[in-house]
């Protein structure tokens, strides 16, 4: 049973909201970065990681917010154990801001750095992630220190993305808006950061063990992402993954034996790879990537040419194209081929180590 009062935040106003918060009242329970990204003015930031911190005298009533309710209703519960009057806003700030924005919201503004007028835009709209990051990490190479871009895009994870961007990379983000129409960011290109050029940790190596579609997919997505954040990235492709690295277009080899069967056994293309649920025969294959088409997210083999266009190192283990009768006329020709030692290798530059 709850211990403790729970209302709706737009039950109260803005202006009351506000009142409470310089009072030292309103505590907002989310991330530091959920915090800098938009909070209401002079709420107290406490994430609920480390509410068992929290030492406030007991007073005053104090309100609690998160993104939606879930993990301030957590740090209320444990508030109001420790002897606390409580109210925790459900609703939390995206109702908050639904209610109180009007048109445009402006997310975040570096009101160190000038707006230029003379800048590049480029429009991204219905291009799914990693798409937006990938494209803005290529144009800012194609421009000179100082100068700056504006991007427009509509996938709303975007709003996160940038802002851990432009921190791993060192560029600036000089402002950040959210309309009704998408998002729109205006960042400015500086010198590569000194971790960047001198950490010999900074790579991501992922093996791909799965032949399944959608964990394919994934991969990529992650891959292409941490390439454009400036990281050394490896994909180590064996057994099923194999699959993924297959040409476009079904190649003729004429096999024996085993490799027979495995060859009759597994997709000619990458787009014949099964899903890992709802497969249906075939059938959840092709309703993936429709409503992946529809929806504007890059295919399985478009991801891979993304990875090969940011010079992303794909390796096919031999041994299992051994073991499995796959052969080099099979597969791509951007890839490497390399055995556990060169997999282990690239894993002495890397700080994320990912198996799927």
């Amino acid at each position: 049973m709850k211990s403790f009062i729970e209302k709706h935040i737009n039950d109260l106003s803005k202006i009351e909201l506000e009142k409470l918060a310089a009072q030292g009242q309103l505590i907002d329970v989310r991330t530091k970065e959920e915090y800098e990204l938009g909070h209401i003015e002079n709420s107290i930031l406490h994430p609920v990681e480390d509410i068992e911190t929290f030492k406030k005298g007991k007073d005053k009533v104090y309100f609690i917010y998160c993104k939606s309710g879930n993990r301030s209703a957590k740090a209320s519960e444990y508030l109001s154990n420790q002897g606390y009057d409580i109210v925790n806003l459900d609703g939390g700030y995206k109702a908050y801001h639904e209610n109180n924005s009007n048109d445009e919201h402006v997310v975040r503004v570096n009101t160190n750095v000038e707006i230029k007028e003379e800048r590049k835009h480029f429009n991204y709209s219905n291009l799914q992630c990693p798409g937006p990051i990938v494209n803005i990490s290529k144009e800012i190479q194609n421009i000179e220190e100082g100068d700056q871009i504006e991007v427009t895009v509509t996938d709303f994870g975007f709003l996160s993305d940038i802002k851990s961007w432009v921190k791993q990379t060192g560029h600036t983000l000089v402002r950040l808006n959210e309309t009704d129409k998408g998002i729109t960011a205006i960042i400015q290109k500086e010198k590569p950061k000194e971790l960047l050029l001198k950490n010999n940790n900074n790579g991501t190596t992922i093996v791909l063990f799965s032949g399944e579609l959608d964990k394919a997919i994934a991969a990529m997505i992650i891959a292409n992402g941490a390439k454009a954040a400036g990281r050394d990235v490896t994909i180590f492709f064996t057994f099923w993954g194999l699959n993924a690295l297959k040409s476009n277009q079904a190649v003729k080899v004429k096999k024996k034996g085993l490799a027979k069967a495995f060859d009759f056994m597994l997709p000619k293309t990458p787009l014949g790879m099964k899903l890992s649920r709802m497969n249906m025969f075939g059938l959840g294959n092709v309703m993936m990537r429709y409503v992946m088409k529809k929806k504007n997210v890059a295919s399985l083999p478009s991801l891979i040419d993304q990875a090969i266009n940011q010079d992303i190192k794909l390796i096919a283990c031999t041994m299992s194209m051994d073991v499995m009768g796959i052969t080099k006329e099979e597969l791509r020709e951007e890839v490497e081929y390399g055995g556990v030692g060169t997999y282990i290798g690239d894993t002495e530059n890397s700080s994320h180590n990912l198996f799927i």
